[in-house]
């Protein structure tokens, strides 16, 4: 409530002092704010994007996971992790698959 009153009273004063400098002079300050507001919200992007990338890359692992076969034409055996979840894996089975089967031993979410 106060928050959104402050941003209200803001930019009233901001209209009031644009109105009174003249419409070059407004321009001019209209352009200089408007290129430092651009240069935050940039950054700020730039820092949530950095942000998520370390957080989806550092989730999850993989360890101790049983062997994978896959025997035939079209086979798949997936041991481990397939998708970029992020859960652990750890201490599976084997995985057998043959003859265009599909097997995971493990955890598979690309889907």
């Amino acid at each position: 409530m106060v928050s959104g009153f402050l941003v209200v009273a803001g930019l009233t004063g901001l209209v009031v002092l644009l109105a009174g400098q003249g419409l070059d002079r407004a321009e001019k300050w209209t352009s200089l704010v408007g290129a430092f507001v651009s240069a935050g919200l940039g950054l700020a992007g730039l820092t949530l994007g950095r942000l998520t990338h370390r957080q989806s890359t550092s989730a999850g692992g993989v360890s101790r996971t049983g062997a994978a076969t896959a025997t035939g034409p079209g086979s798949i055996a997936i041991s481990g992790s397939r998708g970029g979840s992020g859960a652990v894996v750890e201490d599976t089975g084997d995985a057998n698959a043959e003859d265009g089967g599909y097997a995971v031993s493990g955890e598979d979410s690309s889907a």
